[in-house]
């Protein structure tokens, strides 16, 4: 890039950061300027009773306090004091609660979500994500861009982080836990108003600015109300693109993301017992380029990070539609409860596959590109359709302290999705000849049939996938609980779902040696998912609680891997022609725990114990020697660990807090193979770590009518230190287990009233630790990996009426 081009650059970065800063400027002063009366509770998302929070984990509204499950809960002033913006963020401060990218899928931007160990990274997910009392999950399938969507954090009542199996209320898509994203109920008396803004930079990388604004206010007075939001964000990159060759630099900060999401909502009093409530979200997710980064070419100890190993953007774009209609009929003492709604999303990502290629089929082991590819190029070009109608109806009593407290209801979904998946090498014999006659001396081969059987398909595709799934599920559910003597209450629930999964496939391409196979599968399972538990509430601030619950995935279909895979199929013994059936896996949760107030509310304590027994265990994972991934039932597992979490408030101007969580998710069956192989041994652990702290401390300084304030967050998570089984064929030995990672974040501000103004600084440490470490085949000298967002600085300015 020339000199007049980096100085325009430059230029027209800093004329936009001075926009955004008057904007910034602009928002705050409208905001504070605002004259509206202060609206109700649940208009306007401080969902608290007496300083706590109210949740719905039950599908019935109760103090936190007295919901005898482990849930964590952030209202959206606690998301904001945290710095809160995305799932990523929600993870790193909940311990128990993993999320990140995977470095399976080649790396291109996919996360994978579990709690408690028990993993959602394929088929059906175990980790259900509601947007209120909508599930909008999903398989995990053969595009990279199919894993579950996320709504992005911004005019949110709260998120509730329910952990442990919650089959009977919610579903099969639930059995490790749920995280559930509640959104703020129109206004039908007063006026309610949030705004958001914020600019940032990043070091080594580009700025980052976003500005949203969320009102709610009544149209006809106690009849007829509103709630609307619309809300932008612009990540900048951090990574640079150098050229495979000369690692000259092409481009900067190449993986920015813009994030745009907005929502309206009315609430309509019908009559003096039925209230309805149709809805709209719509989000709308680009990232421009993968956030991996090449580690023989980035300075990690600085936070630089450079990758020479891709030319073409690996962009991913995710967007979804989310129209729902709640009904609410309040009867004698009962509500009748009906929510209906049709989830649209359309994901599609690129990658640049180059060193894949190379790796597989030329058998080069990396290190400097090899000469005569200067122009050689490859990609996978791959998307996804889904369209999910659900329909839930309940029926419950509206108070939930009642001695005979319950819940039934019905459920019914219909989904279908529609995947493609491309890898365009118009030029790989060239690569397969490469390896022929570089690597290994042998003659080249004149034709992709002399070497694969077939020829690339459509001319252009070394593989082309197209596949569909259908999901049918009919449910029917019920929870009660009932107080036998004063204090102490028996819980009892059970859900019955019949689930039926209809799979069609289209393989064609030299991977797979063949000119095209269609494949059709149907799957039908019925599941019983009970669920006991005991609470007894000693006091006013002390509860105990016990539960045994449990979980059923239903059935799916891994596709086939083909021909390049064969010696990995024959060490673990399968068919990679063929896709195979993945039977439904059960989990059983054993849990104990208390919640405790102390010292008249000045100390609070929430601690779980629990054990999971879990059979069956869908697994997926790279095949080590093609690289390609594949699902499979792998043998039995065991989870034990506890969930701690400590509030204090040593004075009325110091809060502090303290949560761990430890997690011990290892295999308890060996799994066997051809020739009585062992794949894998008895006791090798799950990727999710052992330990995870999170601490954080606020400080305020009230100064006349300002709030002056200092916060800090910290968190930690442990490396798991169990050595490799480097025999065993499912493992790479080149790629060790994840790191050992921390993170601080600090933050100062001042709230005047309704407006908060804030610096902050997160990643103060500049923590670079190594994660999603990836090659492209086992022995490859090219490793990407990814890491924490450099060091940030950035002002925020919130105001909340």
């Amino acid at each position: 890039m020339s000199n007049l081009k980096m100085h325009k650059r430059a230029a027209s970065r800093q004329i936009a950061k001075q926009a955004i800063v008057a904007a910034l400027l602009s928002t705050s002063t409208i905001a504070h300027a605002q004259n509206a009366t202060s609206g109700d509770a649940e208009a306007t998302g401080e969902a608290e009773v007496g300083g706590e929070i109210l949740v719905t984990a039950t599908r019935q509204t109760q103090a936190l306090s007295r919901v005898p499950i482990s849930i964590v809960a952030k209202d959206q002033e606690a998301l904001d004091k945290q710095g809160i913006r995305s799932m990523s963020d929600i993870a790193r401060l909940t311990p128990g609660l993993t999320f990140g990218q995977t470095a399976l899928y080649f790396g291109t931007g996919q996360s994978v979500i579990s709690i408690r160990g028990v993993q959602s990274d394929s088929g059906i997910p175990t980790t259900g994500i509601y947007i209120d009392d909508t599930p909008i999950q999903t398989r995990t399938g053969i595009s990279p861009s199919l894993t579950n969507p996320y709504p992005e954090v911004f005019d949110l009542d709260r998120v509730e982080v329910l952990r442990g199996p919650q089959g009977t209320l919610f579903g099969s898509g639930s059995v490790g836990g749920a995280v559930r994203f509640i959104t703020p109920k129109p206004s039908l008396d007063s006026l309610s108003l949030y705004g958001r803004s914020e600019i940032a930079g990043t070091q080594h990388g580009a700025m980052s600015y976003e500005g949203g604004v969320g009102l709610g206010a009544p149209i006809v007075e106690g009849k007829l109300g509103f709630r609307a939001s619309a809300w932008y964000r612009h990540d900048g990159g951090y990574v640079d693109r150098l050229d495979r060759y000369s690692k000259q630099l092409i481009d900067k900060d190449i993986d920015s993301k813009d994030s745009f999401s907005t929502r309206v909502a009315l609430g309509w009093q019908a009559t003096e017992n039925l209230t309805l409530t149709p809805s709209v979200f719509y989000q709308n997710v680009k990232f421009d380029d993968s956030s991996r980064f090449e580690l023989a070419q980035s300075d990690i100890a600085h936070a630089n990070y450079r990758t020479s190993l891709s030319r073409i953007p690996e962009n991913r774009k995710d967007r979804f539609v989310l129209p729902a209609l709640k009904a609410e009929l309040e009867l004698d003492g009962m509500s009748l409860v009906s929510n209906t709604s049709y989830f649209k999303r359309k994901t599609s990502t690129r990658s640049d596959d180059v060193t894949l290629s190379l790796g597989i089929f030329g058998s080069y082991p990396g290190g400097d590109f090899p000469a005569g590819f200067e122009n050689y190029q490859s990609g996978t070009n791959s998307s996804a359709k889904q369209r999910i109608f659900s329909q839930e109806v309940r029926l419950q009593n509206d108070n939930p302290g009642d001695r005979f407290n319950w819940v039934a209801g019905l459920f019914y979904m219909n989904g279908t999705t529609r995947e493609t998946f491309g890898s365009v090498d118009p030029d790989l014999l060239d690569v397969v000849n490469f390896g022929q006659t570089e690597v290994f001396g042998d003659d080249p081969f004149p034709t992709m049939t002399d070497a694969f059987g077939t020829e690339l398909y459509r001319d252009i595709y070394s593989v082309y996938q197209k596949v569909g799934h259908k999901d049918r599920q009919i449910a029917a559910f019920a929870q009660a609980d009932f107080e036998i003597v004063p204090r102490l209450r028996l819980t009892a629930g059970l859900r019955y779902t019949d689930a039926k999964y209809d799979f069609s496939s289209f393989i064609a391409g030299p991977l797979y040696s063949t000119d095209g196979i269609n494949d059709r599968i149907s799957a039908h399972s019925k599941s019983l998912t009970p669920k006991f538990g005991v609470t007894f509430q000693a006091d006013r601030n002390n509860m105990f609680y016990a539960n045994a619950a449990k979980g059923v995935r239903g059935s799916g279909v891994a596709s086939a891997v083909g021909a390049a895979c064969a010696a990995d199929a024959a060490a673990i013994g399968f068919d990679p022609n063929t896709p195979n059936i993945v039977d439904p896996d059960s989990i059983w949760s054993y849990e104990i725990g208390s919640k405790n107030r102390l010292a008249g509310g000045r100390l609070q304590l929430d601690i779980s114990a629990y054990r999971v027994d879990w059979k069956n265990v869908q697994t997926l994972f790279t095949l080590p020697a093609c690289q390609l991934y594949t699902t499979l039932n792998l043998g039995n597992a065991k989870i034990d660990g506890v969930d701690f979490a400590l509030s204090a408030k040593p004075t009325d101007n110091l809060t502090l807090g303290v949560s761990a969580s430890y997690i011990n998710a290892r295999y308890t069956t060996s799994v066997i193979g051809p020739e009585d192989s062992v794949i894998r041994k008895a006791g090798e652990p799950f990727p999710v770590v052992p330990w995870s702290l999170q601490l954080n401390g606020e400080y305020v300084l009230p100064i006349d009518r300002v709030d002056g304030y200092v916060r800090a967050d910290f968190t930690y998570t442990s490396h798991d230190d169990t050595p490799l089984d480097v025999n065993s064929p499912l493992v790479d030995p080149d790629l060790p287990r994840a790191p050992a990672t921390t993170m601080l974040n600090m933050r100062v501000g001042a709230r005047f009233d309704d407006v908060d103004v804030s610096l902050f600084m997160n990643n103060v440490t500049n923590s670079h630790p190594v994660q999603s470490l990836t090659h492209d085949t086992v022995g490859n000298l090219w490793y990407r990996g990814s890491s924490f967002r450099p060091r940030t600085v950035g002002l925020t300015v919130t105001m909340h009426r």
